[in-house]
């Protein structure tokens, strides 16, 4: 007798990375959100995470038009970085959640 386990491991896997990288998106937004130089609060505010592809795509970065003159800096004005901290903090993290979901079989 032959068993085809494939079917649910694969649903098994998608489920459990789009809820890592949901996580992940979401812990990237709470850590640039805390390392946001606020003057009046506006660019911390504007940080959101939007989840697409079939929730394997987390996109975090802010609606204030001038966040990426404070991310990398003007010729006026230093960098004052807040996003790519935030994303190499957790990168490590995700990382291993990844691996140990293949691991398992996302089971």
């Amino acid at each position: 007798m032959v068993f085809n386990y494939l079917p649910a491991v694969s649903s098994a896997l998608h489920a459990g990375a789009v809820a890592e990288v949901a996580k992940a998106g979401y812990d990237i937004e709470a850590a640039a959100k805390a390392k946001t130089p606020a003057r009046t609060g506006t660019l911390r505010r504007s940080i959101h995470t939007v989840i697409s592809a079939g929730g394997l795509t987390a996109t975090v970065g802010p609606s204030a038009r001038y966040g990426r003159y404070v991310e990398m800096g003007t010729r006026h004005m230093g960098a004052r970085p807040y996003l790519r901290p935030a994303a190499e903090a957790v990168y490590p993290r995700f990382k291993d959640a990844m691996l140990a979901l293949t691991r398992k079989g996302g089971g």
